[in-house]
């Protein structure tokens, strides 16, 4: 993986190539977006198929669907065989729905609103509004709380993600000695379900609005913890939250802006006592080099949301705010990290 822009540049490209290759990103985000909406890897999951019975499967057009499955078979996504029958090889099995290794959720995420979005960073960056609302004529999470198809695919894209960017993290947290987790913000219940998973000695609550809760209880009963699981609907900047001895925001405070982050720190204060802890884990901007990762994820954040990823000084200024001081930092070679804070 390329991890900074000054070595992007392969030996025997030229600059021009390289610059074309990213203006030409998207073609291949909306590429993948459409074999995911229409199912693709799931229709190839029991063998082969040609373009014909392709197109008939996923009620499309057969030759748009030859040219497209062409596209992806150079982008590595699937493969053809001597017969021109594609199928599914190691990648395009990503795109298959509801398997422990698929990334269809994110894939539909990034390729429908939040491409839209997208198309208006431009306007986000001369006006410093936010450019989601200026597409949809309303905020994130009220367009996402009125469409139903939209929010399965963010609660997916918030699944997938859990997976491969929050787990690293949360096994080098020692958790053996918490009796209650108050997951604040938990979604559906995802990373709620596996520390449980890891800690059989553990009772957690879920806290989160209620429309989002509402699609928790089948995760926890499918990882076999609803029973040490409490599922709370509230609002975290105004609501008295639940009683735990480790509080826990994994990917929230990154979602707003200083002032209402300071205001769900302050209730999570609030509801502990001295001997409690919380933690949280979210991104933390680099001061210097950069990925284009954490590049590209902190303008995501602004295009959605109208805020950026902070650095650790600023999680730790937002922490002093709240009362409370920090005692440890953990932190990975991935882009996630975990800060451990217990009232001042």
């Amino acid at each position: 993986m390329t991890l900074y822009a000054d070595n992007i540049q392969s030996e025997g490209e030229s600059s021009s190539s390289v610059l074309l290759e990213m203006t030409f990103g998207f073609k291949r985000s909306q590429a993948l977006f459409v074999a995911a909406k229409l199912g693709i890897a799931d229709i190839l999951s029991d063998g082969s198929k040609t373009a014909d019975e392709l197109a008939k499967a996923a009620g499309v057009n057969s030759h748009g669907i030859y040219h497209l499955m062409r596209m992806l078979v150079s982008m590595g996504v699937f493969s053809v065989e001597d017969n021109e029958k594609f199928c599914l090889n190691s990648l395009g099995k990503h795109l298959r729905t509801g398997t422990s290794d698929s990334l269809r959720g994110t894939v539909m995420a990034m390729g429908d609103e939040i491409y839209q979005a997208w198309g208006n960073l431009l306007y986000g960056i001369k006006t410093e509004k936010t450019a989601f609302n200026h597409t949809f004529n309303r905020d994130f999470f009220s367009y996402f709380k009125q469409n139903s198809e939209a929010s399965v695919n963010f609660n997916e894209w918030m699944k997938e993600t859990t997976r491969e960017w929050l787990l690293p993290v949360l096994e080098a947290y020692d958790f053996s000695e918490v009796k209650t987790l108050v997951d604040v913000g938990g979604g559906i219940g995802t990373l709620t379900a596996v520390i449980l998973n890891a800690n059989p000695k553990m009772q957690a609550i879920l806290f989160d609005r209620e429309d989002v809760v509402v699609g928790a209880q089948g995760v926890l009963e499918g990882a076999g913890v609803a029973d040490r699981c409490q599922i709370v609907g509230g609002n975290f900047f105004d609501a008295v939250l639940p009683d735990g001895d480790l509080y826990l925001i994994s990917r929230v405070l990154l979602n707003w802006d200083d002032t209402k982050a300071i205001k769900i720190l302050t209730n999570c204060y609030q509801a502990m006592t001295v001997k409690d802890r919380l933690v949280v884990v979210d991104f933390m901007l680099p001061k210097g080099k950069m990925s284009p990762f954490m590049g590209l994820s902190s303008l995501n954040l602004f295009i959605l949301f109208g805020t950026f990823m902070r650095t650790e000084d600023e999680f730790y200024n937002l922490l002093s705010s709240a009362g409370f001081k920090v005692t440890n930092t953990i932190q990975t070679t991935g882009p996630v990290s975990a800060i451990e804070a217990k009232p001042a």
